[in-house]
């Protein structure tokens, strides 16, 4: 009998510690934070949890605030504008800084090469800022596929210019010739491609007058040599050897027609 008692002690034991761990677990209305660690009230799953769900998320659903959706965009516009203000306020504060940073720094264009001026000169810097609006109308047309429309504009544009506005020339011949190889128009190409290479030397010569230490640059304004046209020629060649396509035979033709334009330059 003395060794069954502590089998019965430990058996209430037992008993009271499974029934404290259940009544703690089912108890609904427990603390929560008790026991320093997270509570977790399993009252809800006694029934259906599936309706108490439902019941909570409708009861949620049912409070929202008629003008949440309002109050949302006005939240978004207020978010945006400081983003803007921000943003200008740092903006406003770095030109500051560079305007006092470089204040004493001075002008790189000081450096620059001073040109010597000639009546030449200073008809040809005239002419070249002066719009033309025949020519900007033709640059639309040709920009949209109107290579005919294009091409009385670019005339009109012609007789519209000072003939020693040399800077237009060059853009009004080029652009012709552009218009005659989209026409594949090979002769009216060769013609203003040519007209347009001797106004480009003629600027030449003007600009190394003017700029007499910078005779490099100049000549790099001048157009290939036959010898140049030839090679690019065949480099194109062996190319389209290899490549079939829209663009290489494109190219292919305009290297033919800059050979024939460089030989006649060359006479």
């Amino acid at each position: 009998m003395e060794k069954k008692w502590p089998v019965i002690g430990i058996t209430l034991l037992l008993i009271f510690l499974i029934y404290n761990f259940i009544s703690s677990i089912f108890k609904s209305d427990q603390k929560r934070f008790s026991h320093n660690r997270i509570y977790v009230d399993y009252s809800d799953y006694r029934h259906n949890s599936k309706a108490s769900k439902s019941s909570r998320f409708s009861s949620s659903t049912s409070v929202r605030h008629p003008n949440a959706f309002k109050a949302a965009r006005e939240a978004k516009k207020i978010q945006r504008q400081m983003f803007s203000n921000v943003m200008t306020a740092t903006i406003s504060s770095y030109n500051n800084y560079m305007d006092k940073a470089l204040k004493n720094v001075p002008s790189p264009v000081n450096k620059l090469a001073k040109p010597r001026m000639s009546p030449q000169y200073e008809k040809f810097l005239e002419l070249a800022r002066q719009p033309v609006i025949q020519y900007e109308s033709g640059l639309s047309y040709y920009i949209s596929g109107f290579y005919d429309k294009a091409l009385q504009k670019f005339n009109e544009a012609l007789d519209a210019v000072d003939p020693l506005d040399v800077k237009h020339r060059i853009d009004i011949f080029g652009m012709i010739a552009e218009c005659y190889l989209r026409q594949k128009n090979d002769n009216g190409y060769v013609q203003y491609k040519v007209m347009q290479v001797r106004m480009k030397r003629k600027m030449a010569r003007l600009l190394q007058d003017a700029f007499p230490d910078k005779r490099k640059v100049t000549d790099a304004i001048d157009w290939q040599t036959t010898q140049e046209a030839s090679k690019h020629l065949l480099r194109i060649r062996s190319m389209a050897s290899r490549v079939d396509s829209n663009e290489v035979r494109e190219m292919l033709k305009r290297a033919e027609l800059d050979l024939e334009v460089a030989r006649k330059v060359a006479n």
